[in-house]
């Protein structure tokens, strides 16, 4: 069951990222949000504010956003081990801190890693009391 829950939560990373990636750039760039005009870097020259996100900043870091959120639980699920958990926990937790950080960038869009991070805590703190420390569990 936990397994189940830590590959559902890589999915909806993943499901996150690509509606992310049809959202448009007004989403992420400030200049849009204030002046209407599109200021990002390396931005195509035709590209509107109301593009989609893949349009402007492309398919690749799409891809990168969704790999950083979704290997974590990917990796909870396959080792099943309560160290990897708080770990996933804690590299989510680190996300979306980065994506705090850059709430009006790109980059931003780690701020999905929030709910994300809330549900591995529980998923996490589940684990941890159905596998105490000492049963000889294969969980350990």
């Amino acid at each position: 069951m936990l397994r189940a829950v830590w590959w559902a939560l890589a999915a909806v990373a993943v499901a996150l990222t690509v509606w992310d990636g049809s959202s448009p750039i007004s989403d992420v760039d400030m200049s849009c949000r204030k002046t209407g005009v599109l200021d990002l870097d390396g931005a195509p020259a035709s590209a509107q504010c109301d593009d989609s996100i893949v349009h402007v900043v492309g398919v690749w870091p799409l891809v990168w956003l969704g790999l950083l959120v979704a290997i974590p639980p990917v990796v909870a699920a396959l080792a099943m081990r309560r160290w990897v958990s708080w770990l996933a926990v804690a590299a989510l937790a680190g996300l979306a801190f980065v994506g705090m950080g850059n709430w009006s960038t790109f980059w931003g869009l780690l701020l999905k890693a929030v709910p994300l991070t809330a549900i591995a805590v529980i998923v996490a703190i589940v684990q941890q009391t159905r596998h105490p420390a000492g049963t000889g569990s294969r969980m350990g």
